[in-house]
């Protein structure tokens, strides 16, 4: 007994420091790095004493708010997706980026936007939704994830082949919108510094209906970790269960891609370390990793506004600088 409250006072404890990592990255990319004079002081009035009048005050509430909020929300979705997918995979190297999920969200948006056929006449959330399916599906066919026991490896090599042609497609588009080849290519970097309160009100919506989706497959995660035989011997339908989190997988990645284009490794990197931390039960993993990258891209977009101001550095590219050593990282590991 005294073992059990030790380690859920343990968890609390990894929680608690979680939350205040990324609340503390949250506040201070509410007045960080600004052209204009901000300070904390400006964010305690404006819970404490709004005013219409102070123009430091309307700062953060119309522009750096939606932005803080509309970064750590992207982060949540892309942070649990990544770790549904190591879950229903069991491979500790997929993610929305490496799985072409993203390159095909952002492959169809890039299309829509400049009016490619059939896809001038759909909503922009539904072409980054049809583009991660489209390329999760061809990854999953070409790599042989549909199949018991798929190798890891080829599942890698298939989604490094299909990222490559989505994103020559999205290249292709590129060159073709000449007139707003550079909005787009700054997208397609990853980008927040568009994002405002329409932003988030799209956003929200389908990131919580996609999370109550999430801990749904908690407990049939939890129970195919121990083998799919297992998990249907205890009642578990594995071809509904891997139906949902696919789902899942792709309402997350294609909302964020749609408001903020495609920001790797996120989904990589938040899972990993959470498990550090919590293990393999998903019932804390998949928090956990939401909160891990929650925090990282919030953290990220504060960065991107640091290294060259008043530039900003697409949060994207800070996610890739961190990311792909880790990347690497990974695959020595798993050599050795």
């Amino acid at each position: 007994m005294n073992m059990y409250l030790n380690t859920r006072q343990i968890n609390g404890f990894k929680a608690l420091s979680l939350c205040s990592v990324g609340l503390i990255g949250f506040i201070i990319s509410l007045y960080g790095q600004s052209d204009f004079l901000l300070q904390a002081g400006d964010v305690w009035r404006l819970i404490s004493a709004p005013d219409n009048n102070d123009i430091n005050q309307q700062i953060i509430f119309l522009l750096r708010l939606p932005r803080s909020l509309v970064a750590c929300l992207i982060g949540v979705n892309l942070g649990i997706a990544g770790a549904l997918m190591q879950g229903l995979t069991r491979n500790p190297l997929a993610s929305p980026t490496l799985f072409a999920i993203n390159s095909g969200a952002a492959c169809l948006m890039a299309l829509n936007s400049i009016g490619f056929g059939v896809l001038t006449h759909i909503p922009s959330e539904v072409a980054t939704f049809a583009g991660a399916l489209i390329g999760g599906l061809l990854v999953f066919l070409l790599g042989g994830g549909l199949q018991q026991n798929a190798n890891p490896l080829r599942l890698v090599l298939a989604g490094i082949a299909i990222n490559g042609l989505l994103t020559s497609l999205t290249r292709a588009a590129l060159i073709i919108a000449d007139d707003m080849a550079y909005s787009m290519l700054h997208w397609l970097s990853g980008s927040l510094s568009e994002v405002d309160w329409q932003s988030w009100s799209q956003l929200w919506p389908v990131s919580l209906l996609a999370f109550v989706l999430a801990l749904s497959t908690c407990r049939g995660l939890n129970l195919t970790a121990l083998g799919e035989q297992t998990a249907s011997s205890l009642g578990i339908n594995v071809t509904f269960l891997r139906g949902r989190v696919c789902l899942t997988v792709l309402l997350f990645t294609s909302i964020s891609v749609t408001l903020a284009g495609p920001i790797v490794f996120v989904g990589l990197i938040a899972p990993h370390l959470a498990r550090a931390l919590f293990r393999h039960n998903y019932f804390l993993l998949v928090p956990a990793s939401g909160l891990i990258g929650g925090a990282l891209v919030c953290w990220a977009d504060l960065l991107s506004r640091s290294i060259v101001p008043p530039a900003e550095t697409p949060v994207g590219i800070v996610t890739a600088l961190i990311g792909t050593p880790f990347f690497i990282y990974l695959v020595l590991r798993g050599k050795s």
